[in-house]
């Protein structure tokens, strides 16, 4: 019986701890944050590969397979970057996090179909969400749809100003001027303006839009 409370007590210590004692625990989680953190990036990838082989919780292995993914594609591994999230995708439908980081290594391959649709879907799983809005607005002027793509764009320009969000709803208004002059002007005309917004994108989504998932798993 007092062998019994003892573990049972051990139980609940673990429990309480949550991420992080498996941040603390888990040499390769740590391992891949720390390279990551210092723009080690290549370096991180068999850390994270190193983490998910050791089982962890679902929220966890979301994280650490878009962040590996983001490694590839900052490596110069875009196939592999996309291979890897597609794959997650199919597991994870419903997931926020996992459909931007679905539409971001789209729109890089110029997929702008398939990406337009990856942001939407994210669009619909938080609303108040700007971003993926920008994203879909972008990959649908790619796609050839520029009235419906500055659609989008007024759309999310208002939610940026309720935000006050003055940089992003700046930049939106911009956007939508610049995509009503490219109209005289073959598709092709204006891939580079598309590649350079698209970026913007996604280094705001790395940078900030994904830390709502570090916080929550404490790491």
């Amino acid at each position: 019986m007092h062998k019994f409370i003892i573990h049972l007590i051990a139980g609940f210590w673990v429990i309480a701890l949550g991420p992080q004692a498996l941040l603390a625990e888990n040499s390769a989680l740590e391992k891949a944050l720390k390279l990551d953190q210092q723009g080690f990036i290549a370096e991180s990838i068999p850390e994270w590969d190193r983490f998910l082989k050791s089982g962890p919780e679902k929220d966890l292995a979301i994280y650490a397979r878009i962040k590996r993914s983001i490694a590839y594609s900052r490596s110069g591994n875009v196939g592999e970057a996309l291979k890897s999230v597609k794959i997650l995708a199919e597991s994870f439908p419903d997931q926020y996090d996992v459909q931007f980081h679905l539409g971001n290594m789209l729109s890089m391959t110029h997929q702008y179909a398939e990406a337009s649709q990856a942001y939407l879907k994210a669009t619909a799983l938080r609303p108040g969400e700007g971003l993926a809005y920008v994203g879909y607005g972008i990959c649908l002027f790619g796609d050839q749809k520029p009235e419906k793509a500055i659609e989008v764009l007024r759309k999310v320009r208002k939610l940026f100003k309720s935000q006050k969000n003055i940089s992003w709803y700046q930049d939106v208004r911009i956007m939508i001027g610049q995509i009503k002059g490219f109209a005289v002007y073959p598709p092709d005309f204006s891939e580079l303006w598309r590649a350079n917004n698209l970026k913007k994108v996604r280094d705001t989504y790395e940078s900030s839009v994904l830390t709502v998932l570090q916080k929550q798993l404490n790491l």
